[in-house]
């Protein structure tokens, strides 16, 4: 069961579309690659993302794909994210297209929700495509008149830095992203020398590189603390202070995070209504900000509030095991094991259910009944 609301919404959410390029040219053989790579790509992302997502990723209409961020400075992280996987499969490019705009049709459903920002992206998109470009970097960001030609202009700079790319740099840079810039580890892993991986990167001129994304991922950041202040020519929603919320306590700045959770649930309330599912993300993150500020009782009134809204919508879902595992971290803090156990072992058979044995997802609820047993006494063993 799908939950839709299909009322305008003042709020901005961060629109996802994409597709792969010359999909139709592909043999059988790397068409089915390209697919376990997308799939493997969107279950990470829906994996480490949860909190932060209106609608999971996933593959639409054959070679399309798209998804609806509520946090909207995780977007540059994602698109390159989804580059990277699909094009480690022969080189395989996607055209993605973002856009941050309203919704007519709000639904955790990515097939279901609708309106403006939708619109928007596949506009955008339509427009790469009569281009008819083959570089490995095609990307569109919508995100407001104002900043439109300063953004645009931005990532025409970004492409056109990144268009003579050899091989071999792609294969430095984006190992240093993924070993978090330690040339040590990166030459181990490559059987190169440190001096090779400074030529490569100063040939595809890394730094200004992994600026421009910095800037930009800055910029969308900066966006939620212009709007979360008390300026009046901006209209407030929730969803920049659930962003905020988010930010501030990945920060574990829980203090300044709680308030900027309740005021994004006070206001999704007045703009949802009470009963909306989509304040479940809400709820779950000032609850688990409760609970690493020792305000157990507090968290458990918004978990309840949380499991309520998930009663009459399928269990099988991640947003779902989000909240089970929140209302484990509860009885945790207050030494009731047994129920935190509990709770825990329920979100492990969810999850084994709709992700298999080896998702990363099992690792995180295995690791809360570890520390569950671990605080009664005893050893537990998987």
């Amino acid at each position: 069961m799908q939950t839709v609301s299909v009322r305008r919404k003042k709020a901005m959410y961060c629109v996802i579309v994409g597709d792969i390029v010359n999909s139709r040219g592909l043999d059988a053989e790397t068409r089915e690659k390209v697919t376990r790579a997308a799939q493997n790509v969107f279950d990470r992302i829906n994996a480490e993302h949860t909190g932060s997502l209106m609608t999971t990723f996933g593959m639409v209409r054959g070679d399309a794909f798209e998804g609806v961020l509520l946090t909207q400075y995780h977007a540059p992280r994602i698109i390159q994210d989804i580059i990277k996987a699909i094009y480690h499969v022969d080189k395989t490019v996607v055209r993605i297209s973002v856009a941050m705009g309203q919704l007519s049709v709000t639904s955790d459903d990515r097939n279901v929700a609708d309106g403006p920002a939708f619109h928007m992206a596949f506009d955008n998109l339509d427009k790469m495509k009569a281009r008819k470009s083959t570089h490995w970097l095609q990307v569109s960001f919508e995100i407001g008149d104002l900043v439109r030609s300063l953004v645009d202009g931005h990532i025409a700079l970004l492409t056109a830095l990144t268009e003579g790319w050899t091989d071999r740099q792609h294969e430095v840079v984006w190992a240093m992203e993924r070993h978090g810039e330690r040339k040590q580890v990166v030459g181990k892993a490559m059987g190169i020398t440190a001096s090779v991986i400074d030529k490569q990167l100063k040939a595809a001129n890394y730094h200004a590189y992994r600026k421009a994304w910095k800037g930009l991922t800055d910029y969308l950041v900066s966006m939620d603390e212009y709007t979360t202040e008390d300026k009046s020519v901006v209209e407030k929603s929730y969803v920049p202070y659930f962003n905020m919320g988010e930010r501030k306590s990945s920060q574990r700045n829980f203090k300044e995070a709680l308030p900027l959770y309740l005021k994004a649930l006070q206001l999704a309330k007045e703009e949802l209504g009470e009963k909306d599912p989509q304040l479940t993300p809400i709820l779950d993150g000032a609850a688990e900000t409760y609970c690493f500020l020792g305000k157990y009782d507090q968290a458990e009134i918004l978990i309840n509030e949380a499991l309520e809204l998930h009663k009459d919508l399928p269990k099988a879902r991640m947003q779902y095991t989000n909240t089970l595992v929140r209302m484990a971290q509860v009885f945790i803090g207050k030494k009731r094991h047994d129920d935190a156990i509990h709770f825990l072992n329920n979100a492990l058979e969810i999850v084994r259910s709709i992700k298999g044995e080896n998702h990363a997802s099992i690792g995180y609820v295995l690791n809360g009944i570890a520390v569950a047993y671990a605080e009664q006494g005893n050893i537990v063993r998987h």
